[in-house]
């Protein structure tokens, strides 16, 4: 029984290792930062805390927020009434991301006519993250 116990310590031990190393990795801001993803509407925001409580809980770097598919009242939509109740309802939660995370990094990116798919679209989303970071500098 004893040889079978050290067997098994010893096969443990090296994923312990690993897991150990990974969870150093995770604690550490110089390798790892969480970027949390959200919309404002009271779901994401409500899940959106948890996580952040979450990753505090377990020591892993988070003070960055994108918030994405925001509805902003452009000119072809400032007439329109479903518009406008969208905006309403998304500014509310939008402030409420402001008070809740004022330490936060919060990038807020507008709703596209289309889905972000493939290299080409991460790619034109990526430039929009970097535009939208330009204009609060």
């Amino acid at each position: 029984m004893g040889l079978i116990l050290i067997k098994y310590s010893k096969k443990l031990s090296r994923p312990k290792k690993t897991i150990d190393i990974v969870n150093s990795q995770f604690q550490n801001p110089d390798f790892t930062t969480f970027v949390c993803v959200a919309i404002p509407e009271f779901l994401s925001l409500f899940e959106t805390e948890r996580l952040v409580q979450a990753l505090t809980k377990y020591e892993i770097d988070t003070h960055n927020i994108v918030v994405n598919q925001i509805h902003f009242l452009d000119e072809d939509c400032k007439d329109c009434k479903k518009c406008q109740a969208r905006w309403r309802i998304q500014k509310k939660y939008l402030d409420q991301i402001e008070e809740l995370y004022d330490d936060f990094h919060v990038t807020k990116c507008p709703i596209l006519p289309q889905e972000v798919r493939g290299k080409e679209g991460l790619e034109s989303f990526g430039k929009i993250l970097v535009a939208q970071e330009e204009t609060k500098n």
